[in-house]
């Protein structure tokens, strides 16, 4: 499809811990102008609370295809107006960034591919959305290479 298979060649059980209040929320609440992020010895992104992000196969670089009902159950995660995404963080591959949806929310990219949360994942650490074949194609966990490898 695109680069995709580059961020979900990677995957693994793993997990990226990102500060609360930091840019890496699905939900609405207003959110700090920078994000620390810390990584453990595994490297899973993950929002605020700890849920897992995932990215959607069919999405083009730079752009969501994933509205209405899909939007539904696998949220975009939303940049808050006014929030500077940095485009790298220390000891990970990658760049950040940002794509606008067709309601002018900017939605969080890792390298090119928006990020979503899914539903059916209840507590930190679930990955229910890994590998599923649904709305016309494969959602993926994020997994980020560190920059020792």
């Amino acid at each position: 499809m695109r680069s995709i298979s580059r961020v979900a060649g990677a995957l693994v059980l793993a997990g990226l811990i990102v500060a609360p209040g930091a840019i890496f929320s699905a939900h609405a609440a207003p959110m700090a102008a920078t994000a620390m992020v810390k990584t453990t010895s595994t490297q899973m992104l993950v929002d605020s609370r700890g849920m897992t992000l995932y990215v959607y196969a069919p999405d083009p670089k730079g752009k969501s295809v994933c509205y209405g009902e899909c939007a539904e159950y696998w949220p975009p995660v939303i940049v808050a107006k006014g929030t500077k995404v940095p485009k790298t963080m220390a000891g990970m591959k990658g760049t950040f960034g940002t794509t606008v949806r067709k309601d002018g929310k900017r939605q969080l990219t890792f390298d090119g591919a928006p990020l979503y949360t899914f539903v059916k994942d209840k507590k930190p650490g679930d990955m229910v959305g890994q590998g599923l074949d649904v709305a016309g194609g494969y959602w993926w966990a994020v997994v980020v290479p560190p920059t020792s490898m």
